[in-house]
């Protein structure tokens, strides 16, 4: 089974909003938001006022928090906190058993990385298939729910760049048209117009003052958003009818007048969150699992040293498969021997197009194509192998013959299409009406977090952080290249942050305040590109009692690249019981990618 999709994809239906430079996922388009629901009629309050929407399937709220919040001392409440305040955007599908009954398990947050993924809509299109994952019939029924971190879709402020949609666009063909960073005049050019990018969002942000998002959007923040969805929800449910039995027998804290807990599922970036929290409220947490696992200290840091150090393994699987598939992988030629020889020729074409890139006429536009973008379609398609491999063959087939049609038409490639570099503007809203600025929502959530450590991000900087990226993965190295450099010059360094140190003690009966209740679970694929085994292990060994759980299989995220009965199991009885396996456990996978395409029964969406 596996979680859904809408209509923009970064991860999957309406899940991923992620961006040209999204972190830790594929760089989704973000178009149009579902605009059945009138979210401007809503008012942001400091208490959880849940409205019916979207055909009355969910509930939809938007929750006033303080918008810094190191200036809040009150940690009992912070209703009365001064503004100024962020309306944080709430999608709840509710459980299928009201408050009051003893099987109800309370909500469960989600969060689908990115940074920049959506959760209201990661809600709406997936929320029903992870409640189908985790109920236990008759015995737990939880709530979804989804919102969206600072500065993202429907939460406001906004953390948007740009005036117009145009603009955005057309800085975005510039930016994906520059030499490579593999040459020195193309690391020149990348870093300065990294900088003049940051210096526009300074500017932008600086005409909005203290209502800005800019300085206000680190994951601390979010984290401790998290903590006051918590708390409201279970204040609103007491209202309701919570039993005390309801939630409190699955470890969220609502029996014998205990603070209620977390309960959370994160992928990816999302990990990064859910490590967050569990370090800055280790006695808030009911059940966290996490999947697709990003180190915390490599992250703040800025180093950007361990995200794809299994990136070229990735690849050799694409290579592999594509050879044992014969004729019916189109890259495969008659003359080969190896997986080995299919891979020469892609990456002959690589280093060809860093040195010389060339023009390329596409939907009545001249392009450069560079060994940037060949790559980005490499790296992007690697987040769903099953579903991409096949026309991930013959992009890379055609490419070898000058043909770069596919690669220009393909958005998560290019993350604009020919509708955005047009002048027509969407009317505006509070909340916005188009998701069109994930990518400046992501980039401000990852040069924030770091830049109390990542030291002075000049020239010399940026070609340590490229060789080094480089050095990890000359396939896919060069897109993730574009994320730190889009740090420099960033001027904004959050008064609410937190960089570690990480890590939670096991659970303790006898303090069971400052203690999770339950361990943390921590998924991963055997071979991820985009977040490394190595790195569950390393965040398990802080988080007391915790256990990894290994997913034999290729992609990001063991429950979004493939499915397996084993894996949704032990997560399903992770929530209702707080128990985990033996740590490095391994769980085979349902399906494996293939040339030609095999649909893997139950995996839908992304």
């Amino acid at each position: 089974m596996r979680l859904p999709s809408p209509s923009w994809t970064l991860w999957s239906t309406t899940f991923l909003l992620s961006s040209p430079t999204a972190a830790f996922h594929a760089p989704l388009r973000t178009r149009q938001l579902d605009t059945s629901f009138d979210w401007t009629a809503i008012t942001p309050t400091p208490d959880l006022q849940y409205h019916d929407c979207y055909n009355n399937a969910f509930k939809c709220a938007r929750l006033q928090v303080p918008l810094d919040w190191s200036k809040v001392t009150n940690t009992t409440n912070t209703t009365v906190a001064a503004g100024p305040h962020a309306a944080i955007a709430i999608v709840l599908l509710p459980a299928t058993v009201p408050v009051s009954d003893p099987t109800y398990g309370g909500p469960i947050l989600i969060n689908p990385g990115g940074p920049g993924g959506s959760g209201t809509q990661m809600a709406m299109s997936a929320g029903a298939v992870m409640q189908g994952l985790l109920d236990v019939p008759g015995t737990r029924h939880y709530d979804i729910l989804g919102f969206d971190p600072r500065g993202m879709a429907l939460t406001t402020p906004s953390a948007s760049c740009y005036g117009r949609q145009f603009d955005r666009a057309a800085d975005w063909l510039r930016r994906a048209g520059l030499p490579s960073v593999g040459t020195e005049l193309g690391l020149k050019m990348g870093f300065e117009m990294s900088k003049g990018w940051a210096g526009l969002c300074a500017q932008t942000a600086a005409a909005g003052g203290e209502e800005s998002a800019f300085r206000h959007s680190s994951t601390a923040s979010v984290a401790r958003d998290m903590l006051e969805i918590v708390d409201r929800m279970h204040e609103l449910n007491i209202k309701e009818g919570l039993s005390v039995g309801g939630g409190g027998k699955n470890g969220t804290g609502t029996a014998c007048g205990e603070k209620p807990r977390l309960q959370y599922l994160g992928f990816s970036y999302g990990s990064h969150l859910g490590n967050t929290f569990a370090s800055m409220f280790p006695g808030r947490v009911g059940r966290m699992a996490v999947d697709g696992i990003v180190d915390g200290d490599d992250y703040t840091s800025g180093a950007w040293a361990k995200n794809v150090n299994d990136g070229e393994a990735a690849v050799d699987n694409f290579y592999r498969t594509c050879f044992e598939a014969d004729s019916a992988c189109p890259l495969r030629e008659s003359g080969d021997t190896s997986f080995a020889d299919i891979s020469a020729r892609v990456h002959a074409l690589l280093l060809t197009l860093q040195q010389s890139p060339v023009s390329a006429i596409y939907n009545n536009r001249v392009y450069l194509v560079t060994s940037f973008l060949v790559s980005e379609s490499i790296r992007t398609s690697l987040y769903a192998p099953i579903a991409k491999y096949e026309g991930l063959a013959h992009t890379l087939a055609e490419a070898l013959t000058g043909n770069f049609t596919r690669i220009l038409s393909d958005p998560t490639v290019m993350a604009i299409d020919t509708r955005d570099a047009t002048c027509t503007e969407p009317a505006a809203a509070d909340p916005p009406q188009d998701y069109n600025f994930a990518n400046e929502a992501s980039i401000n959530v990852i040069c924030g977090d770091s830049q109390a450590s990542a030291g002075t991000r000049d020239l010399a900087w940026a070609e340590t952080t490229v060789a080094r990226i480089t050095n990890q993965s000359a396939s896919i190295g060069e897109g993730w290249t574009k994320l730190p450099l889009s740090c420099s010059n960033w001027a904004f360094s959050p008064p609410y942050a937190f960089s570690g140190p990480f890590g939670s003690p096991a659970p303790n009966r006898n303090n069971s305040s400052n203690t999770p209740s339950a361990p943390l679970l921590i998924l991963s694929t055997r071979i991820d590109h985009a977040t490394p085994l190595a790195n569950a292990y390393a965040l398990s060994r802080l988080h007391g009692g915790s256990a990894v759980v290994v997913q034999e299989s290729v992609g990001h995220c063991a429950l979004l690249s493939s499915t397996s009965q084993c894996v949704y199991g032990i997560v399903r009885e992770y929530f209702h019981s707080g128990t985990v396996p033996a740590n490095g456990t391994v769980c085979a996978a349902d399906c494996v990618p293939g040339i030609p395409f095999k649909a893997c029964p139950g995996l839908t969406g992304f």
